[in-house]
């Protein structure tokens, strides 16, 4: 008799709750810009495979930080476990005064933060997502203060202001529902970051979109319309190539650059098991104009822990 084939087993579906904290009800009442001059662009963090950013004022000061993390072949991985702490806090420095966000729940941009101490004492801004249980409890009892964006406010875009008008300008792309099937990748249904500076002439604008694709942000469009040239970006999905569409090519094929190049940083780690970045993509794009930056080679090259990507 022929073998009987073994039925095969369906799949266990990961286990998802929900992001459990109060929603923000007035923006207003953040104002994590006092008493900023200006903003001079953004600090992209080797944390290997992850992000991890730092908005930055006129003097190089991180004053908001944009995501918090880094798995594989994270620079705190050797450090014997009673230092780790120390480690992080002086790696990515943050003030308990200050803000983070968070783009989205995948453990790549929040977990440095579990293994410090000082970003836990500041105040987390955050999208509400279906998302592991692992995050779901470090955001309800390891965070000393958290709020979700609420979910009315998707597609809305909100702005910080430093003094001189520079702004950080932010904008949830999707509602997140509580079925875990429909809502397992956090991508669709992050937050989406960008920084502008305007003039007279226009202006110019530093794209930031988190795991966001690119032709799903709202207010990005507007910036195209303002006629802010691009001064640079920092890829979105440590330059995956999965959600490459046509949107996002017509969006950012015919965009007027600042200058006679494009700065994209790529935040990744060395040989990560996703195969991440895909610099082809923008090199298409871009042509001649596109300067490539890595996070992984900083620490290949000795070259320090961090990129800096400024206006022009």
């Amino acid at each position: 008799m022929p073998a009987v084939p073994d039925k095969k087993k369906k799949a266990t579906p990961p286990k998802r709750q929900r992001i459990k904290a109060g929603r923000i009800r007035n923006v207003g009442q953040l104002d994590p810009l006092a008493g900023v001059g200006s903003l001079r662009g953004v600090r992209v963090y080797d944390v290997g495979q992850g992000d991890g950013l730092a908005v930055i004022d006129g003097n190089g000061k991180p004053v908001l930080h944009i995501d918090y993390g880094g798995r594989q072949r994270n620079p705190f991985m050797q450090t014997p476990p009673a230092q780790r702490a120390a480690r992080v806090d002086a790696y990515m420095p943050i003030d308990a005064s200050r803000l983070v966000m968070v783009t989205h729940w995948d453990e790549d941009h929040w977990c440095s933060a579990d293994k410090g101490i000082a970003a836990r004492a500041a105040t987390w801004l955050v999208p509400r997502q279906v998302t592991s249980p692992r995050a779901v409890e470090f955001a309800a009892k390891k965070v000393a203060r958290m709020a979700c964006i609420p979910e009315a406010w998707v597609g809305v875009p909100s702005y910080f202001r430093a003094a001189n008008g520079d702004e950080l300008w932010w904008e949830k792309i999707a509602a997140s529902g509580t079925n875990a099937a429909a809502h397992e990748d956090c991508n669709h249904t992050g937050v989406a970051f960008s920084l502008v500076r305007r003039s007279k002439s226009g202006g110019q604008v530093i794209l930031l979109p988190g795991d966001a694709p690119f032709g799903e942000v709202g207010h990005y469009r507007s910036h195209w319309e303002d006629m802010l040239t691009l001064t640079g970006i920092v890829a979105f999905h440590h330059g995956a190539d999965t959600h490459w569409t046509s949107a996002t090519r017509d969006l950012l094929e015919f965009w007027p650059l600042t200058g006679k190049q494009v700065r994209v940083v790529f935040s990744c780690g060395v040989d990560n098991s996703y195969g991440h970045p895909f610099p082809d993509n923008y090199a298409q794009l871009f042509g001649g104009a596109f300067l490539p930056q890595r996070t992984d080679d900083l620490r290949r090259k000795g070259a320090g822990t961090y990129l800096d990507l400024d206006f022009a």
